[in-house]
């Protein structure tokens, strides 16, 4: 076998769609997710002013978010260069086969 590979560009477009799919769907789970987990009304009550609970939790859902927010725009960021990829693959495979009909046409 020789050093060569064969790349499908619908495939890799498709894989790009599907990681910015991921995207979307994990920035709106993030969304309803902290819209219920900002609502903890009394749930820390007298232990939480004492120890810093609240305190505590808020600072790690806080952390929780900015990492999914951070994860969905790396997720998308990736479907796109996949995407961008998959173009390049395409421009070159038709530039390729428009040199090949130049020369069969030529002989």
């Amino acid at each position: 076998m020789g050093d060569s590979f064969t790349a499908v560009p619908s495939a890799i477009a498709g894989l790009g769609a599907e990681f910015e799919g991921q995207a979307e769907a994990l920035a709106q789970s993030a969304n309803g997710f902290s819209g219920s987990a900002f609502q903890i009304g009394e749930a820390f009550g007298l232990l939480g002013a004492c120890d810093g609970a609240l305190q505590k939790y808020m600072s790690m859902l806080n952390n929780t978010m900015t990492g999914l927010g951070q994860l969905a725009e790396v997720w998308a960021q990736t479907g796109s260069q996949l995407e961008q990829t998959a173009q390049q693959y395409q421009s070159v495979d038709e530039r390729c086969a428009q040199g090949l009909s130049r020369i069969a046409a030529a002989e």
